[in-house]
């Protein structure tokens, strides 16, 4: 080997910079976990209750967990700055309730800490997938994650209920009966809330997933919202219902259609004339360049698990023009924070 070919030695101050960056990875995989602990251990929610804070032995004491858990807890949450102290009493700050306990607020984010955390099994299985290619389906995925991903659509939803308020063509149309059609409706969660704040609109809730579907019906039983749903069991692109909704709605999930295309055109015919298609998506960066933010980091972690089941995230420009080659039109896209934005368009 000449000494051009030979490998370039990095610099001191090169190696510390580099490692610099891979330990802030090892600290924010930790942080989150203990975001999940906190939460499924109700440590946030009890220290939430205390305005003045309280000691990690109190804390123990009140939630009869074990001490020396419960202080290595608060060291990370400290850590992480989930928490902060005075005079040795642990305090959750306003903003941090409203991020880590509010499930119903627009900025609640446990849930997708719950889904990181609930795609470690499918991590362990990647160390043999990535030889072999095999893949697997909503059916099969660890229920923990599928639990999980629910969890974190409820802050999706709010945004997107928000959304539709300050937007008059939607809203008129759900306040004075119209109907709302969404595929891909999981447990139901978002489409209850829907029937909860349009109490006349008539609904459609279509799902491939036969147990998601079930449990949507129960979901809806318990809410005691049993008149003016129904339910379809299938696939976004065999949907053959046409002119049946005033706005068809697909959150987080059209990117995962087998064939997207197929699925936005039966979107547009089970529109009705003036119809309108919301399309609520994560919004993946369409270069390398744009990959390296916290939330973009965020998204390309969970393409492992959408690779699992033979897709990926789509950058926004491409579902406006899956919209415009539809036929939709007035297409137009927003961002309603870094990981969610909303396309519509009109038949």
């Amino acid at each position: 080997m000449s000494e051009q070919d030979k490998p370039l030695k990095p610099t001191p101050d090169q190696i510390k910079e580099a490692a610099g960056k891979v330990i802030s990875h090892f600290g924010g995989y930790l942080a989150t976990w203990t975001i999940d602990i906190g939460y499924r251990t109700k440590l946030f929610e009890v220290i939430s209750k205390h305005q003045d804070g309280i000691t990690s032995a109190d804390l123990a004491k009140e939630t009869g967990l074990d001490t020396l858990y419960v202080d290595v807890w608060c060291r990370n949450a400290y850590g992480a700055e989930l928490l902060d102290l005075k005079d040795n009493r642990h305090i959750l700050s306003p903003a941090m309730t409203e991020l880590l306990l509010n499930r119903y607020g627009p900025a609640y984010v446990t849930g997708t800490a719950q889904v990181l955390v609930g795609l470690r099994e499918v991590f362990v299985s990647l160390r043999e997938w990535i030889k072999t290619g095999e893949r697997i389906w909503w059916d099969t995925a660890p229920r923990e994650f599928v639990n999980a991903v629910a969890e974190s659509s409820l802050a999706f939803y709010t945004r997107l209920l928000n959304f539709v308020a300050e937007n008059k063509d939607i809203g008129s149309k759900l306040t004075t009966g119209g109907t709302l059609l969404e595929v891909g409706v999981g447990y139901g969660s978002g489409l209850i809330r829907f029937a909860e704040r349009f109490p006349n609109a008539k609904l459609i809730g279509v799902d491939g997933d036969a147990y998601s579907l079930q449990q949507a019906k129960l979901n809806f039983v318990q809410a005691k919202i049993e008149n003016g749903v129904r339910f379809v069991n299938s696939t976004f692109e065999d949907y053959a219902e046409n002119e049946v909704a005033d706005i068809a709605l697909i959150n987080i999930s059209l990117h995962e259609a087998r064939d997207i295309k197929r699925a936005v055109a039966a979107m547009y015919r089970a529109l009705k004339p003036n119809g309108i298609i919301v399309v609520s998506e994560f919004p993946y960066p369409d270069t390398y360049e744009n990959l390296r933010t916290p939330p973009a980091r965020v998204m390309s972690g969970i393409q492992y698990f959408e690779a699992a089941i033979e897709d990926q995230l789509l950058p926004t420009k491409e579902f406006v023009s899956l919209l415009a080659d539809a036929g939709f039109r007035d297409i137009r896209a927003t961002d309603l924070t870094p990981l969610h934005t909303v396309i519509l368009g009109y038949k």
